[in-house]
């Protein structure tokens, strides 16, 4: 019986037999190779209390998460969109996780599987320099085909450290060397910043690597050129991600008519993509990022997380004091580590 695990049938079993023989328990418990204080434990055992976590969201911030899902306005946004919208009005504090227990236990969430990429085995050096904002650009081309059959060229300039879409140049059938110059002394002009610490991150087109756009972004703006490896994707899985959206974002049309048509798609992609919460940056929008208030916002999360979670400590604490007076039984779990 020792170092054996014993079911609770089994165990109101053995105490039994032990009860009515008419050897004393310490024979009995001899015998049967049980120690005396396993057996009177299994003979005071009581029925363990309900345990409710002390920071669990009380039925307002419930009925505040699910008037939002509810809400046709709100019906494209996941859980992370619903967390940021909550923190932003004030309505709610909350985690991702919390929001989507919610949506989950009241049948709203849509069945997700997260996409299983194959990584390279090899990081590129790039990884290293992502720190902050403006130290570190990529930009490559995606290809657009209007009803007619004529192909359209986008080229966006995206900062990696804050996923912003500074700029994006739209050409008709193909884009030179030329183009990439003018496109790039456009966008560092706005820009405005010290280029000798700037990383340019991009393929190996020729109009990337040709000799006129190196010897004008080296000696002219003194940059740093790095290319990703021939059929390496995973060298610049930034500006890929990115050229996905663009390519299907929900928001896209159908089709383009003109050259018009998407220039004005790729410039309505920036504004949603600039001002949508980005997951790399812990759900703060770009923008607010590339400004340079990430930290503030992340910090300030943290901060409405912790009042949250000591207003649940203060209401399910009062909560037990009702219930022990009504004479239901009910322990509540207190872990000071334990966040939303």
């Amino acid at each position: 019986m020792k170092g054996k695990k014993v079911g609770k049938e089994a165990q109101d079993g053995l105490v039994q037999a032990i009860q009515e023989s008419e050897l004393s328990v310490s024979e009995c418990c001899e015998i049967l190779l049980l120690s005396d204080r396993r057996y009177y434990r299994w003979v005071n055992w009581k029925e363990p209390w309900k345990r409710i976590p002390w920071n669990r969201i009380k039925p307002e911030e419930e009925e505040a998460i699910l008037k939002v899902a509810n809400n046709e306005k709100f019906c494209d946004l996941r859980a992370a969109g619903l967390m940021v919208y909550g923190h932003d009005t004030g309505e709610f504090s909350c985690s991702i996780s919390t929001v989507q227990k919610v949506l989950k236990r009241h049948e709203l969430a849509a069945p997700y599987t997260p996409p299983k990429r194959k990584r390279n085995s090899k990081k590129p050096e790039v990884r290293d320099l992502i720190k902050a904002p403006n130290q570190i650009y990529c930009y490559d081309g995606t290809e657009f085909r209007l009803t007619n059959g004529l192909k359209v060229q986008a080229v966006p300039i995206l900062d990696i450290g804050s996923r912003k879409n500074l700029k994006n140049g739209v050409y008709i059938n193909n884009f030179t060397e030329k183009d990439v110059m003018a496109l790039w002394d456009e966008t560092l002009f706005e820009q405005g910043i010290d280029t000798r610490k700037l990383v340019i991150l991009s393929d190996n087109g020729g109009q990337m690597k040709g000799k006129l756009i190196k010897k004008h972004m080296t000696e002219e703006w003194l940059v740093t050129l790095l290319y990703a490896r021939p059929y390496t994707p995973d060298d610049n899985p930034w500006i890929e991600a990115f050229n996905k959206s663009l390519k299907y974002h929900h928001a896209k049309p159908d089709k383009f008519e003109t050259v018009q048509d998407v220039i004005d798609w790729v410039e309505l992609h920036r504004q949603l993509h600039n001002d949508h919460p980005h997951s790399a940056l812990g759900y703060v929008r770009p923008n607010d990022e590339h400004e340079g208030r990430g930290d503030d916002i992340r910090k300030e999360r943290k901060e409405d997380l912790k009042v949250a979670s000591r207003a649940r400590l203060e209401y399910y604490y009062e909560s037990k004091a009702v219930k022990k007076e009504s004479g239901e039984g009910l322990e509540v779990v207190h872990n000071s580590f334990a966040v939303c």
